[in-house]
């Protein structure tokens, strides 16, 4: 037996782990930060391709930072070897926790599975495919974390050479776990193919047995390709059927029938176990694998039926208030000039799929025009409309959503289409004023017939504050990876979907507007409703006298211009001059102090121009009155 070696780089090694034919992994101790890691070791001998997958791994690994993926800290070369350093897990492998149980309880299955897709989510949204999702590659520590390990043949989206690691037609992954496609092609599966494994994975956590036979056979790919597999409440009848359907939607051969993406599957699964137990999910997990036998939490059924009749009594008592929580009478009625009402309605071509299989999805960013991040706390939860749907389409659509006015961006996911639209939510207090807006802004897809590739692009630009159409005048810009190229001279063999796309609307006198899209290959309709906030003018108010209230337009409010237009506190004049940087348009500035007789003008703002006022002060009977003064070009305005 090969003796354990003393270090290896910086790092004492103190226990082996495990060994295989080209290389091994040990435990080690930090020189200086008293904590436990794991090397893993791969002797530079074997294949090329494989050493390149590890070096890879590294790469990917460094990069990432999530609770629910093990954190790699390190790699380097010593000798002929080439080493990672990453987290110690001090727990069990879910391969070793099945070996051990045989299969789990129904609660405990699903939390691995729900922090498992959220590794993997996270995975994703950084274009990283993991293709090889089995539970060898998922540890769960002592205290109940469970991390995802082992990028080793993962694929990065756009990245050129994993063509040299994974040729066209080659076949990587453990072939219990791989979806049907990743037979035929492993370089070109997306997250489809991870959640498909996730599925398998979720089948064998509850019933103690893999979907499929082991041996890979013709007969068995036959099996895998058309999704013939025993049901796993068959197989085990404490398999509850909400997991039977998790695995069966996961699991759909068909990749186009799956959950698309992993954000659905989360919010799905955190909903049943909210439903479920209040107990803390890690410590559920603690207890169990400390040998706990698993107890259900009883439904909150007779306990909600309790807080139900409770809040009733209270609602009656208290004039139905809460009834009037739950519809958001709250934003309605105390903070109507904070908060907006947004609804997303989606019409989808009826097809195989019954309405409430269709995958649609919307998510909420804030438009800052530089990260967009996303906004917390909005979750869009899609239901068929029976009274609209006809024929030809049916109609989901999304609950009312209240967040703070403001500029935003909406990504539509429906089924093979994907929709952005920028706009900008106004108030309640200033939705309710417009017919269209009464309930709250309501932004509608429509998505047509699914069409092959090429990706195809179609657009509608209008400007931002007045609504006026501004597509036949606008340029819309897409990059090729070197440069930014007209749209109207790119061929629809040089825009493919799969891959992050860019694009770029621009018109002389505003701000351009810029997107970054991820494109999966199976969307191949690409809709952007492009919104250009024109370049603002100034207005500089000068009076020498501080303390008069000014109005825009009768309010104390107003949009001020830029990049980002927000609504704004009008100023009050000051010993120096005070400027407004407003929107173009005709608007109406107002003076008013005391009792005294206020100024009043109107006047017209332009882009790219500063207009002064000069506020003045009757000395006689204190009365104010406006002075229209120069108007210059502000060029400066328009960066």
């Amino acid at each position: 037996m090969a003796r354990l070696p003393n270090s290896i780089g910086k790092y004492k090694v103190t226990a082996q782990l495990a060994k295989g034919g080209m290389g091994a992994v040990y435990k080690a101790e930090h020189p200086t930060l008293d904590r436990s890691l794991v090397l893993k070791k791969l002797t530079l001998r074997g294949s090329a391709s494989v050493r390149e997958r590890f070096k890879r791994e590294a790469l990917i690994m460094m990069d990432f930072k999530s609770d629910y993926i093990v954190d790699v800290y390190d790699h380097f070369r010593e000798g002929s070897s080439y080493y990672i350093v990453q987290e110690f897990v001090d727990g069990v492998s879910l391969e070793e926790l099945l070996q051990r149980e045989r299969y789990l309880p129904n609660e405990v299955a699903l939390r691995i599975f729900r922090d498992c897709s959220h590794a993997l989510k996270y995975a994703h949204e950084r274009g990283v495919v993991h293709r090889d999702i089995k539970p060898g590659n998922i540890l769960i520590s002592n205290e109940g974390h469970v991390k995802l390990v082992d990028f080793g043949i993962a694929s990065i989206r756009d990245e050129g050479d994993d063509s040299v690691l994974t040729r066209e037609g080659m076949t990587l992954g453990t072939p219990s776990y791989m979806s049907p496609e990743q037979f035929h092609d492993t370089r070109s599966v997306d997250k489809r193919a991870d959640i498909y494994s996730l599925g398998v994975m979720l089948y064998e956590m509850t019933t103690g047995k893999k979907p499929f036979p082991g041996n890979i056979s013709a007969e068995t790919l036959r099996l895998i390709q058309q999704g013939k597999y025993p049901p796993p409440r068959k197989v085990n009848p404490k398999v509850n059927r909400f997991v039977a359907r998790m695995i069966k939607r996961c699991m759909k051969p068909n990749m186009r029938r799956r959950f698309q993406d992993l954000a659905p599957v989360i919010r799905i699964v955190d909903r049943h176990l909210r439903s479920r137990d209040s107990t803390s999910d890690r410590a559920i997990l603690h207890a169990y694998l400390g040998g706990q036998p698993f107890v259900a939490g009883k439904p909150r059924r007779r306990r909600g039926l309790l807080a139900a009749f409770l809040l009733v009594i209270l609602a009656g008592l208290g004039g139905g208030g809460y009834y009037l929580y739950l519809k958001g009478y709250q934003y309605e009625y105390l903070w109507p000039d904070r908060y907006g009402a947004l609804q997303v309605s989606v019409r989808v071509p009826r097809g195989p799929k019954d309405a409430d299989e269709l995958y649609v999805g919307a998510e909420l960013f804030q438009d800052d025009n530089k990260d967009v991040p996303a906004v917390p706390g909005v979750t869009f939860i899609f239901h068929p409309d029976p009274l609209r749907e006809t024929q030809e389409y049916v109609v989901l659509e999304s609950q009312r959503v209240y967040v703070e006015a403001g500029a935003y961006r909406l990504k539509v996911t429906a089924e093979n289409e994907l929709y952005w639209e920028s706009f900008l939510l106004q108030p309640r207090s200033v939705q309710r004023d417009a017919a269209a807006t009464q309930n709250g802004r309501i932004i509608s897809v429509s998505q047509e017939s699914a069409r092959a590739l090429p990706l195809s692009v179609s657009y509608q630009v209008a400007d931002a504050a007045t609504g006026e159409d501004l597509t036949g005048a606008a340029e819309l810009r897409v990059f090729d990876g070197t440069s930014w190229r007209n749209m109207a001279d790119t061929s629809g063999s040089d825009l493919l979907t799969g891959g992050v796309r860019r694009f770029r609307f621009s018109r002389a006198g505003y701000f351009p507007e810029e997107y970054s899209l991820m494109v999966y290959p199976f969307q191949n309709d690409l809709v952007l409703q492009a919104r250009l906030w024109p370049h603002p003018g100034r207005i500089v108010v000068s009076s020498g006298e501080p303390g008069i209230a000014l109005h825009v337009d009768g309010e104390d409010t107003y949009l001020s211009g830029g990049v980002q237009p927000e609504r704004t506190a009008v100023p009050q004049t000051a010993t120096e001059p005070v400027a407004l940087l407003m929107l173009p348009g005709r608007h109406t500035i107002t003076a008013t102090r005391g009792t005294a007789s206020p100024a009043r003008i109107q006047l017209r703002v332009i882009s790219g121009t500063q207009q002064e006022l000069n506020l003045k002060i009757n000395t006689d009977d204190g009365s104010l009155s406006f002075d229209a003064g120069q108007r210059r070009p502000a060029p400066e305005l328009g960066e």
